[in-house]
């Protein structure tokens, strides 16, 4: 009896609504799309045809034509190039935006512009602008540390040597090609604005601004003194349109997984945000010099992680942005505090990813700002080195693990045992209430002390996990043994870690690490107790922060063998709202553990 064929389903001829908002590939299957179906959202068909013209066209025997000219003019219309053609007679600061484009004729193009080339305009008059010849070149790049400002206002105009020296130190003759060769002052003078944004006048933006530097730049700032991404970056976002488009996307994000933003807009927001940025890459290679573009990266990826939850994936596609400015040569030449600030939240955002997805890091902490952080010993300083030292154990971990390097262990235990006896005012809290179950209750006064102590301990449960494998002396009984006593260091950390992230709500970052250690740890919890009150912090954090945890739940609720379906929420002890204790450091009674 021949089986039956299992027909494919009905493909739409464009994608679905919700994946060209977000600019996502559609498989475009109907009636539901498989990211809508993975997600559980309504696949919302757009209603775009395709008119099928005649395969016959006929045309009157009176079809007038339009009468085309042997020789061919183009016109270059782009941004780029009419800066570049204003402004070699006319300073930098006299260029109108509004400038007429210049035309390039086909002879003049093939000569390379070996001359001053002045082209005609269609109405046969002469167009002055002159273009570079041969024997001119470009200006040179600015330093890393050169500031926005700087190179908003040169003095004068551009000054262009007669040659340019090539990657072997040799003077070489200008290539017909090299203006079209993305300057540094072109990127700068077409991607800056002079007028500044403020006051801004939508109502609703203004909120979106204060909204980030009130309640999100914080989670960026947790080690940086300077608190660059809640003082400079507001600041600069004023004459750099990308990194306050970054801002407004950002914000309009998390207010609409929250509950208190229009999607709609918020998509609006973000499909402006991303053509800015298509637009600012593609005219400037050296971006690793422009500490602004890193810090609108850095913005950009924490939408990236928290927009999952509607997503369903992780594109990770500014994780990989953060990587190239790393590895920059230029980067570690002379970074700005931005830049450096900006490399921090860099290195722990690695962190979340590869705790989550149990891999390595990926970025490289062996070079000069990992050395004088690790020289200095003020409490930012402290809470950097300890990121540090989880990146390495995440690496050998993940990476080197599979080797049973019992040398490469013992230095980094050793280097663990190091940190905390060399930092105990550093990770000593101001309150500790008793180890009850199922979280005991933590209290640090400063956001770098938080961070910097859960990824000690992170660091150190990763450790004593991988331990055993180095233990495979002694009998049977004895073996395992050592791994139960292994797996009872492990719960005790990770219900520090948690309690840590609860008595420490006013930085959310604590919660986020809570997760992670979670994610990382939690499969080893047997009692339903600890579960429960796991699966509720995972809650809490994406309902208060919209921060993406589903995957998590699913993953805990598996390895325990019980389904959400059947599961309710318990009440599980009342924490304090420590959001008060934060501004003010007051504590009372009523901020006291009460036993439900």
């Amino acid at each position: 009896m021949p089986s039956s064929a299992i027909s494919p389903k009905p493909l739409s001829t464009f994608g679905c609504e919700n994946c060209r908002q977000q600019h996502l590939k559609c498989d475009r299957v109907t009636p539901t799309c498989g990211r809508c179906q993975n997600t559980g959202r309504q696949c919302r068909r757009s209603g775009l045809r395709i008119r099928q013209s005649p395969q016959y066209t006929k045309f009157s025997k009176t079809q007038k034509w339009v009468r085309i000219e042997r020789r061919l003019e183009f016109v270059d219309e782009t941004r780029k190039v009419i800066y570049e053609a204003a402004t070699l007679d006319s300073g930098l600061d006299e260029v109108d935006p509004d400038i007429e484009s210049p035309i390039l004729s086909d002879q003049s193009l093939l000569q390379g512009f070996s001359q001053s080339s002045i082209s005609e305009t269609p109405n046969g008059q002469e167009n002055p602008r002159r273009f570079p010849s041969r024997q001119q070149t470009l200006p040179e790049s600015p330093r890393p540390s050169e500031t926005a400002s700087e190179a908003l206002s040169p003095h004068g105009s551009v000054q262009l040597p007669e040659t340019v020296s090539s990657s072997e130190g040799h003077a070489r003759e200008c290539s017909p090609t090299d203006r079209f060769i993305a300057r540094a002052g072109t990127y700068h003078q077409l991607y800056y604005s002079k007028n500044s944004a403020f006051p801004i006048e939508d109502p609703v933006e203004a909120e979106l601004y204060r909204h980030y530097v009130q309640s999100l730049a914080p989670w960026l700032d947790l080690c940086d003194p300077l608190r660059s991404f809640e003082t400079i970056v507001p600041q600069n976002a004023a004459n750099f349109p990308l990194l306050l488009k970054a801002i407004y996307s950002f914000s309009a994000r998390h207010k609409t997984l929250t509950g208190y933003f229009d999607s709609v807009r918020c998509s609006e927001y973000y499909d402006e945000c991303l053509t800015e940025l298509r637009d600012v890459l593609a005219a400037y290679d050296e971006s690793g010099a422009d500490e602004n573009l890193f810090a609108a990266t850095i913005i950009l990826r924490v939408l990236e992680e928290i927009d999952v939850v509607d997503n369903g994936t992780d594109q990770e596609a500014n994780l990989l942005g953060i990587h190239a400015f790393v590895s920059t040569g230029s980067f570690f030449e002379n970074p700005s505090p931005l830049s450096i600030a900006s490399f921090w939240v860099g290195l722990r955002q690695g962190i979340y990813k590869a705790v989550i997805n149990k891999r390595p890091v990926g970025l490289s902490v062996d070079h000069i700002l990992v050395e004088q952080s690790l020289a200095r010993t003020d409490c930012h300083s402290v809470a950097n080195n300890a990121v540090v030292h989880c990146t390495r154990v995440l690496n050998f971990c993940f990476d080197k693990g599979g080797v049973c390097n019992l040398e490469e262990w013992n230095k980094l235990w050793k280097s663990n045992e190091d940190w905390e006896n060399e930092h105990a005012p550093f990770h000593t809290p101001i309150f500790k209430a008793p180890d009850d179950v199922p979280f005991p209750q933590i209290w640090y006064h400063q956001s770098c002390q938080v961070i910097g102590v859960q990824h000690h301990l992170l660091a150190k449960s990763y450790l004593i996990r991988f331990r055993h494998k180095f233990s495979a002396t002694g009998t049977r009984h004895q073996s395992t043994l050592a791994k139960r006593r292994a797996e009872a260091d492990i719960q005790r950390i990770v219900r520090m870690l948690c309690g840590i992230g609860l008595g420490n709500q006013w930085t959310p970052p604590g919660m986020f690490t809570a997760c992670m250690a979670i994610s990382a740890f939690g499969a080893s919890f047997t009692q339903r107790k600890d579960q429960e009150a796991m699966i509720d912090i995972l809650r809490k954090t994406e309902k208060d922060h919209a921060r993406p945890t589903k995957s998590v739940q699913e993953d805990m609720m598996k390895a325990w063998g019980w389904s959400a379906s059947t599961w309710t929420p318990t009440q599980v002890p009342p924490w304090p709202d420590t959001t008060q204790y934060a501004t003010n450091l007051n504590m009372n009674d009523s901020m006291g553990y009460q036993q439900a």
